[in-house]
């Protein structure tokens, strides 16, 4: 399935995830949000990635119904990556 036929996804940010390697849903699924978002900051660290937008993708809903602990909790994440 393409990336963006996902909720959340259009076509910027299934440009810059391409660009990572994450080439369709499936590959987006097992890497998860926040590995997903790192490898994208990896190739552009310009590029502003929306973690919620990429866990909404994932669950298949808005990124709004990602609750704030949430949010949080996958910042945490992505920055533990980034620390590396």
């Amino acid at each position: 399935m393409r990336l963006s036929n996902l909720v959340n996804i259009g076509p910027r940010l299934e440009e810059l995830l391409i660009s990572a390697g994450i080439e369709d849903a499936a590959a987006l699924h097992e890497l998860g949000a926040a590995k997903a978002a790192y490898k994208v900051y990896q190739v552009n660290p310009e590029s502003v990635i929306r973690l919620a937008a990429l866990e909404g993708a994932l669950r298949g809903t808005r990124w709004h119904n990602i609750s704030a602990d949430e949010k949080t909790q996958l910042e945490a994440e992505f920055e533990q990556l980034c620390s590396l």
